[in-house]
């Protein structure tokens, strides 16, 4: 593993921790603190994929956007596409993720009124399915660097690991109703 990869492996470990707990929170109803977690992911998993990319100047263009802006995905991801040419298909994904985006603002109630109505149900799921994993898939890793990950330790070679005081399995919460996700055969 490189040295980059060394700082890389962990966040994305924290990151997989984060998207169960996403998942958790929407398959409990929990909808509005489960897009705010969502939020924080998916901009996690974009500047994690721009670190491993070495393209720093787009995280530090990012940031200068100042305060919420610099978390809006959508402005992100558009962002993206059109420097680097990624081919997420945004416009299929863009109602969700403005949604989720503008239940994160809200996370200040003296922000609500500015920011208008908005939701997020328990279908929203599969966006943020696809989202994480079409970033995660992209990330510049070795194969070993790859290989020290939570998923791919545990859930791509279908083993699982209980949590908390009731023994959840954490390999159900992983697979339950995901599309983009899938063991890895052999």
């Amino acid at each position: 593993m490189t040295e980059k990869e060394k700082k890389i492996v962990p966040a994305v470990i924290l990151n997989d921790l984060k998207y169960l707990s996403v998942r958790k929170l929407y398959f409990d109803w929990f909808f509005n603190s489960a897009s705010e977690v969502a939020v924080q992911l998916l901009d996690n998993s974009i500047k994690l994929y721009l670190q491993s990319i070495d393209r720093e100047d787009l995280i530090t263009h990012i940031r200068q956007w100042r305060g919420d802006e610099t978390h809006n995905i959508v402005r992100i991801i558009d962002t993206l596409v059109e420097k680097l040419r990624i081919d997420f298909p945004i416009e299929q994904h863009r109602d969700v993720l403005e949604s989720i985006y503008k239940l994160y603002r809200v996370r200040y109630l003296d922000s609500l009124e500015k920011i208008g109505e908005s939701r997020t149900l328990l279908k929203d799921l599969d966006t943020i399915d696809y989202t994480y994993k079409y970033f995660r898939d992209i990330l510049s890793l070795s194969a070993g660097a790859r290989a020290e990950t939570l998923m791919d330790k545990l859930f791509f070679r279908k083993e699982d690991l209980l949590w908390g005081e009731d023994k959840m399995s954490l390999y159900q919460l992983f697979y339950r109703d995901n599309k983009h996700f899938r063991p890895r055969v052999g």
